[in-house]
């Protein structure tokens, strides 16, 4: 464990749980040889991007991420089932694994339904499990295609609040370092795609009257803040502060600031892996 990540959980203890969940699905990713998903034909998929139309979600990228997330899947869940979590976590993966093992295409079906957000295919058993997972997993199998993506994208043809990869709404944010203008960066919390976003505005409603936005900046929390808006009242965690920022743009690290947004009335709008 690094040290910043030591220290966080030193000052917030209440996380240990998630983070003891986190280490243990990373080591089982780490174990696991991600299948390369090809890069798309760019040029094809320029107008869907002109249009706004996230990446694995067009039919002219002709991208099949769930072939590359299954086999991640079914993996984190069997050393899940095995590993040292918590008991109702074990068990679910127990359960999960079983029904893997037992219908071949089991895996490959929840994963497809847990990418689509629900559009392809049944439930599966466990569904906030296996969203949880699959997204993992998905982040760690898609992150050289998100890489290229970034590099070819021109940031200022997006404009989106929504996620350019995926379609997913952030729950995080980041203010980048600088000693003038400070870009913000808006987080997906599936695929982890990072992507440019006007200053200021709400990522949810596109509401930018300052008289309806407003900053809450809870103390101790290492330049985290809560950007709150008034119109739709949603909210997004946005990481003000100084050093690494993939600690603090990891959503888990911050739960707690969703249940003080929350008590005050705000929505999570964001496309969360965490149940409240």
């Amino acid at each position: 464990m690094d040290a910043a990540r030591q220290r966080w959980l030193e000052a917030h203890p209440y996380l240990e749980p998630v983070a003891r969940v986190d280490e243990r699905l990373e080591a089982a990713l780490d174990a696991t040889a991600a299948p390369s998903l090809p890069e798309p034909d760019w040029q094809a998929y320029l107008a869907d991007f002109q249009e706004g139309v996230p990446l694995l979600r067009s039919a002219a990228a002709k991208l099949d991420a769930a072939a590359a997330v299954a086999p991640l899947l079914g993996a984190a869940v069997s050393c899940l089932a095995a590993a040292d979590v918590p008991e109702k976590l074990r068990e679910d993966c127990r359960a999960l694994s079983a029904a893997f093992e037992a219908d071949p295409q089991a895996c490959p079906r929840a994963t497809r339904w847990a990418l689509s957000g629900g559009a392809e295919g049944a439930p599966p058993e466990r569904p906030g499990l296996v969203q949880y997972l699959a997204w993992r997993a998905a982040a760690r199998a898609l992150a050289p295609l998100v890489a290229a993506f970034a590099e070819w994208r021109d940031e200022g043809n997006w404009g989106h609040g929504h996620c350019p990869t995926c379609g997913a709404l952030p729950v995080t944010a980041w203010l980048t370092p600088g000693d003038d203008v400070r870009e913000r960066r808006l987080a997906c919390g599936c695929c982890g795609t990072r992507w440019a976003f006007q200053r200021v505005g709400c990522a949810f409603c596109g509401n930018a009257d300052p008289a309806h936005l407003s900053i809450l900046v809870p103390e101790g929390e290492g330049g985290v803040r809560l950007d709150l808006c008034d119109g739709c009242k949603g909210y997004l965690k946005t990481f003000a502060g100084e050093g690494d920022p993939s600690l603090l743009l990891a959503d888990w690290t911050t739960l707690h600031l969703d249940v003080l947004a929350r008590e005050r009335g705000y929505q999570r709008k964001g496309s969360s892996l965490y149940e409240l």
